[in-house]
C-alpha cells in the first residue's frame, strides 16, 4: 500500500475519492450509468464507483458518453477493448451480452441483459483498426447499446468468438511477476482437443505457488485471444465455473467473484481442462495427468464461499491474515448476515473482508467507498464492498475515541455496517486523499520511517499526482512506501507486482535508449493491497532523484533529475 503524509505550510490538493448509490438491483429508477472497461485510461477503468465513468444523461431513458480509443499499433496496442455498463453504481447490477441468443446488426448495436454474478453472459467485445473517438449510447427503455465510430462502422470490427485460450498466473512458477500473468508469452495456450474441450499440462509442486507462501496454492486466470480482457475467471459457487469478461484486468466486482485458485498437494503434472468456453456455462477443472502415479491428495478447487473474514488495522495483530480464526465472522442470530464486535482503538483505520480464509480469493472492500450523507461524525457508517484487483483502496474511517464497534456483513448484497455500539465515540468517513508522504529509509532531511512525520510529505503537482525531489547516494540501497492521509500505516501503497511489463501511467513502456532513463530501476503501479512489502531502489550514481506517484493512474516512478 502506498502512504501519504501531511507537511507543508501550502494548500494541499485534495483528489476526492468516487461515491456512489446505496441501490441495488433496481432497474424500476436508474439513477446513474457507468461504462466500466479498458476504454478508460484509468487506474480504476473497472471501479463501479469510479464517478468519472459515469455516462451523460441526454434523455429519460438515453445515456450517452464519447471516448477516445487507439487503434492497432504493433507490437503493443492491439486495438482491443471490452466493456460492460454498471446500474446506480451497483456491483450487483451489471448489463452485459448475451453472445448466444443476440444479433449484433451491421449498425453496432448489442442488445443488453442485467446480470447479478455475471454467469451466463459476456462484456461488450470490439476491436478498433483505427484511432479514433467512439461515442457509446445506452438506451434503458429499449435495453440497447449503439456505438458510433467517428471513423465508420468499417472501422470497428466485434469480436464474439474467441480463437484461443491462454493460462496465466501463478501457476508459471519459473517466471517473474510480469511474465507470469502476460497472455502473450509463448508455451501457455490451451490446445483444442474438441468443440467443448481445451487443455493445458503444467508441472505444479506442493511447495510452489506465490514466493511468501510456497504452499501449493495457486490462482490463475484464462485469457482469450491473447487479452487479458476478453478472459474468464472464476464464479465462487464451488463448482468449477467460470465468468467471461473477467479476466486479469477487468475485475468483476462481488464476492460472487475471484480468480481461480487451486490448492495441489503432490508435485506432478497437471491438466487444465478448459469446457464449454464459448457456452452460457464454462467450467475449469484440475487433475493428475496420470492418476496411477498418483499417491497424495488430488488438487483442491477453492472457489467457495464458505466464511467470511473481518480485515484491517482495526486489529493489534494478523491484521490482514484471513487465515487467522480470531478475523472469523460468525452469524447474526435471527438474519443471514455474520457479525463481529471488537474494541477499536482511536484513529484512521482501513478494513475489508476476506473470503473462505484463503489470501488468494483476495479480499472485498476494494476500491468500495462508504456511504454518507454528510462528512460530519455519524454513529453508524455503511458501505458496498467490491471485489477488485490489489491496488484499490480499501474501507476507510476514522474513529474520534476508543470504542467497541460492531462490524455486519450481508453476504446476499455485499453490504458492510459500522456500528459504535458503546461510548460516545463518532465514525467518519474518509473518502479523499489529500496528502501523500514518501517514508522510508531516507536521510536528513527526512525522518526514517515516520508515517506520521511533516517531513515525508510530498509535493502536490494535481489531483491524485505527487513528487518529492531527494539527494541519493551511488550504491546505497533505499526502501520506502508511500503512505496517504499521514495514517499510521493504514493507508500504504507499495508496488504492484503483477501490472504486466512496467508499463508506466500512459500505458506504455519506458524508452531504455533514454539516456534520462538509464538510472531508473522502478518503474511500476501501486497496490494499496493490506501492507505490502516496501520498494527498494539503489541508484548507480550520486545526485537527484524525482519520487513519483499518481494515484489516479496507480503509477510511479523514481529517475534522475
Amino acid at each position: 500500500m502506498v502512504t501519504a503524509k501531511r507537511g507543508y505550510l501550502h494548500v494541499l490538493l485534495v483528489y476526492q475519492l468516487p461515491s456512489f448509490s446505496s441501490e441495488h438491483l433496481d432497474s424500476s429508477s436508474i439513477q446513474s450509468l457507468s461504462l466500466i472497461g479498458n476504454v478508460h485510461r484509468r487506474r480504476w477503468r473497472w471501479n463501479p464507483f469510479d464517478s468519472e465513468l459515469e455516462m451523460v444523461q441526454v434523455s429519460p431513458t438515453v445515456w450517452q458518453v464519447s471516448l477516445p480509443v487507439m487503434g492497432i499499433q504493433p507490437p503493443e496496442v492491439t486495438g482491443c477493448y471490452s466493456i460492460r455498463f454498471v446500474v446506480n453504481h451497483s456491483p450487483q447490477n451489471q448489463l452485459k451480452f448475451n453472445v448466444f441468443e443476440s444479433d449484433i446488426g451491421e449498425d453496432l448495436q448489442w442488445p443488453l441483459e442485467q446480470t447479478k454474478d455475471g454467469s451466463g453472459l459476456h462484456n461488450i467485445n470490439f476491436k478498433s483498426k483505427v484511432s479514433q473517438v467512439i461515442t457509446f449510447e445506452v438506451d434503458t427503455k429499449d435495453m440497447r447499446l449503439k456505438l458510433t465510430p467517428s471513423a465508420g462502422v468499417d472501422a470497428v470490427e466485434v469480436v464474439t468468438t474467441f480463437s484461443s485460450y491462454q493460462l496465466n498466473g501463478f501457476v508459471w512458477d519459473s517466471l517473474n511477476m510480469f511474465e507470469k500473468f502476460d497472455p502473450r508469452i509463448k508455451g501457455r495456450d490451451f490446445e483444442r482437443k474438441s468443440d467443448i474441450l481445451w487443455t493445458i499440462d503444467v508441472p505444479l509442486l506442493k511447495n510452489g505457488g506465490i514466493d511468501f507462501r510456497a504452499d501449493g496454492v495457486y490462482q490463475f486466470l484464462i485469457s482469450a485471444n491473447q487479452e487479458e480482457d476478453f478472459g474468464f475467471s472464476a464464479l465462487n459457487d464451488g463448482k468449477g465455473s467460470l465468468v467471461q469478461g473477467t479476466g486479469f484486468g477487468s475485475s468483476h466486482g462481488t464476492s460472487f467473484h475471484s480468480g481461480c485458485t487451486v490448492r495441489v498437494y503432490e508435485d506432478a503434472v497437471y491438466r487444465f481442462s478448459l469446457i464449454n468456453p464459448m457456452s452460457p456455462s464454462p467450467t475449469v477443472s484440475i487433475e493428475y495427468l496420470d492418476k496411477k502415479q498418483a499417491s497424495g491428495k488430488s488438487p483442491e478447487l477453492l472457489n467457495e464461499r464458505t466464511s467470511y473474514q473481518l480485515l484491517g488495522s482495526i486489529f493489534d495483530q494478523n491484521q490482514f491474515d484471513p487465515t487467522d480464526p480470531a478475523r472469523e465472522m460468525h452469524p447474526v442470530a435471527g438474519t443471514s448476515n455474520l457479525g463481529m464486535v471488537t474494541h477499536v482503538k482511536a484513529g484512521f483505520h482501513v478494513v475489508n473482508i476476506g473470503i473462505s480464509a484463503e489470501l488468494f480469493l483476495d479480499t472485498m472492500g476494494l476500491g468500495c467507498w462508504l456511504d454518507h450523507e454528510t462528512s460530519q461524525p455519524q454513529k453508524s457508517l455503511q458501505c458496498t464492498t467490491w471485489h477488485g484487483k490489489p491496488h484499490e483502496l480499501n474501507i476507510c474511517f476514522e474513529l474520534d475515541k476508543d470504542s467497541t464497534l460492531e462490524f455486519i456483513f450481508d453476504p446476499s448484497t455485499d453490504r458492510l455496517t459500522i456500528d459504535v455500539v458503546e461510548g460516545d465515540a463518532f465514525l467518519k468517513a474518509v473518502d479523499s486523499i489529500n496528502s501523500l508522504s514518501l517514508v522510508g529509509s531516507f536521510d536528513s532531511p527526512m525522518s526514517a520511517w515516520e508515517p506520521t512525520s511533516v517531513l515525508n510529505i510530498m509535493n502536490p503537482l494535481g489531483p491524485g499526482r505527487f513528487e518529492r525531489i531527494l539527494e541519493l547516494e551511488a550504491g546505497k540501497t533505499y526502501n520506502y512506501k508511500y503512505v496517504a492521509n499521514s495514517s499510521p500505516w493504514a493507508l500504504v501503497y507499495a508496488d504492484y507486482e503483477l501490472d504486466c511489463k512496467g508499463y508506466d501511467f500512459a500505458g506504455a513502456n519506458p524508452s531504455s535508449s533514454d539516456p534520462s532513463l538509464s538510472d531508473l530501476n522502478l518503474f511500476g503501479q501501486l497496490t494499496s493491497h493490506g501492507n505490502p512489502p516496501a520498494l527498494e531502489f539503489t541508484p548507480t550514481h550520486s545526485g537527484c532523484y524525482r519520487f513519483y506517484a499518481d494515484l489516479i493512474v496507480g503509477g510511479y516512478s523514481v529517475m534522475p533529475f
